[in-house]
């Protein structure tokens, strides 16, 4: 970017040699824009992904070389885009006149068309199921990815919100590999565990030497501990490394029998020949199928002599699972404009502006189970579901989540870190799920959580009624040897009544088993007051051992109830202990 004009003036030169040619396929780059400035009467690229995601990636590339043949890029939408009323492009048009007219600059070398000078490459795709944590992590930002798709359904999203949708996606695709890589006290990682079965088959052959890629430095990292812990010679092979000691380590992996698994990202995907591996593990699928290629070039190419082996671990029923058709749909892209390859009308256009999101959107959908009646959650516990579900959702965006009750009335307290708006009609679809009558919310960002509750510590505002926490769960209260003894004499008091009750039942004496089971009833009610740190009472009214109200027959029984009244405190019972 800063030699071209001492080239063009001092070096002059006849030819220009570009390796590498795609990193020019956005002519809007400074790169981009630098290599072109140089002059020069003859040019030669080489590259094996002229198109990576759309045709301007050819347009880019073409210009370079002959800067007449493709016209403006303005004629070249106009004559391969058809654009929607907004002016959007929206699909692709004339492909096969584009390849008629790049076709004349192009010498082809296909790896299908050199199959035959080289060994057997098998292919194998591993579906790997995500772990309970892995999925917690995964449908919290599956959900903020889901929140910024509905806006952009309402309207154009601003540039801070596409950068976090890009974040929040390549997050997903982090947790489909291990949600270590955003959070290091979750070690997760089901494809490490994959890895390992598959290296300790193909590492039994004495000669095999292994090519492993991730995107991600920190599943590499995982990957080099277990090296380390069996050890198993390793390379490491990443960005962070200076370039000579890169060279160095290169020469390791070729020379030394005993640097059997090259680790890489991919930083290695590009000019590097490593055909003394003949194992390729990806991690992970990039984007895009060229990039794909070019890291299985690395070990399948020109003088490789042993069959090679592809193996792409894909975390299942994930982003990572459905992309698989992206990359079949780009490469159909390639080989129809390339090499006419396939049915030009068959190349669709999965592109930019709404398209884009039409297709996340189908990225991001999850096929349905077959529909199951949801088990019954007893009323009592409906609250302590819902925060469950809250948090299970949002993750991190969930501050608190408490019940209030004042003066008659149940309001449920929602603080969230964000913007309420964007996510109050999701909020309202799990209330509606989860309850069996409707619940009033309040939804309030931290922001309004902390000005209300500086007012409250302030004493300008009163908070009145009861708040009973259900997210963050409140750690139970420490409890002094004095009040477990307590509590150990109330639940031997409640053990012996319920034992008499039962005697008295089976004996045939009914009546007399109520004042049993009443007694019982006040022994839990004491054990549940001493559990919560709060004082004993000399005469407790044993119907709040319930959240709900006591039944009336459960205060006043008659003897058909009593099996049942036995049987619903023998629950509540064993709940609380």
């Amino acid at each position: 970017m800063r030699d071209f004009g001492e080239i063009n003036d001092r070096m002059k030169p006849d030819i220009i040699i570009l390796d590498e040619a795609q990193r020019i396929k956005n002519w809007s780059t400074k790169t981009a824009q630098a290599i072109k400035k140089l002059q020069s009467r003859y040019a030669f690229v080489l590259t094996g992904t002229p198109i990576e995601n759309r045709i301007d990636d050819l347009y880019s590339i073409i210009n370079f070389i002959d800067p007449a043949r493709l016209g403006s890029l303005f004629r070249f939408n106009r004559e391969y885009y058809i654009f929607d009323e907004r002016g959007r492009p929206e699909e692709y048009k004339n492909l096969d006149r584009l390849h008629e007219r790049v076709k004349p600059l192009m010498v082809r070398r296909r790896k299908a068309d050199v199959e035959k000078e080289l060994p057997d490459r098998t292919d194998r795709t591993l579906f790997v199921p995500m772990s309970p944590v892995q999925t917690r992590f995964y449908k919290q930002h599956e959900f903020q990815v889901k929140i910024l798709l509905d806006q952009a359904g309402k309207r154009p999203l601003r540039k801070e919100e596409m950068e976090r949708l890009q974040r929040e996606l390549a997050m997903m695709r982090m947790v489909c590999d291990t949600p270590y890589i955003l959070d290091q006290e979750h070690r997760v990682c089901p494809k490490l565990e994959e890895i390992e079965s598959l290296l300790e088959e193909v590492l039994a052959d004495s000669d095999v030497k292994v090519v492993i890629f991730s995107e991600w430095i920190k599943m590499l990292s995982l990957i080099r501990e277990y090296c380390e812990a069996q050890e198993i010679g390793f390379v490491w092979h990443t960005g962070s490394v200076p370039q000579k000691k890169r060279r160095d380590e290169i020469n390791r992996f070729k020379n030394d029998p005993q640097a059997r698994i090259f680790l890489s990202t991919d930083s290695g995907g590009v000019g590097l020949n490593l055909q003394n591996a003949s194992v390729v593990i990806n991690c992970d699928l990039p984007w895009n199928p060229a990039k794909l290629e070019q890291r299985i070039a690395r070990v399948w190419r020109k003088h490789q002599t042993r069959p090679v082996t592809v193996i792409n671990l894909v975390s299942e029923k994930t982003i990572e699972h459905r992309m698989i058709e992206t990359l079949a749909n780009k490469q159909g892209l390639a080989d129809a404009v390339l090499d006419r390859i396939g049915e030009f009308s068959n190349v669709k256009m999965k592109g930019s502006g709404q398209k884009f999101f039409e297709r996340l959107e189908q990225l991001m959908e999850t096929p349905e189970p077959a529909p199951t009646r949801p088990e019954k959650i007893p009323e009592a516990e409906q609250p302590a579901a819902f925060a469950k579900r809250l948090a299970a959702e949002l993750g991190k965006t969930l501050l608190s989540c408490e019940e209030r009750t004042a003066n008659g009335q149940t309001k449920l307290i929602i603080t969230i870190d964000g913007n309420p708006s964007q996510i109050q009609e999701r909020i309202q679809a799990i209330a509606n799920e989860l309850f069996d009558t409707p619940r009033d919310i309040e939804l309030l960002d931290r922001q309004t959580a902390d000005t209300l509750q500086r007012l409250i510590d302030s004493g300008l505002l009163q908070q009145t009624g009861q708040a009973t926490p259900l997210y963050p769960t409140p750690e139970p209260p420490q409890l002094s040897e004095k009040t477990k003894a307590r509590m150990a004499k109330f639940k031997a008091e409640a053990e012996r009544n319920l034992s008499m009750a039962d005697l008295l039942q089976e004996n045939g004496f009914p009546d007399g088993a109520i004042a049993p089971l009443q007694q019982a009833i006040r022994n839990l009610t004491v054990f549940q007051t001493l559990k919560k740190g709060e004082p004993e009472k000399p005469e407790e009214n044993f119907s709040n051992v319930w959240e709900q109200p006591v039944p009336e027959f459960m205060l006043n029984p008659t003897s058909e109830q009593v099996p049942r009244i036995a049987e619903i405190i023998k629950t509540t019972f064993s709940k609380s202990v």
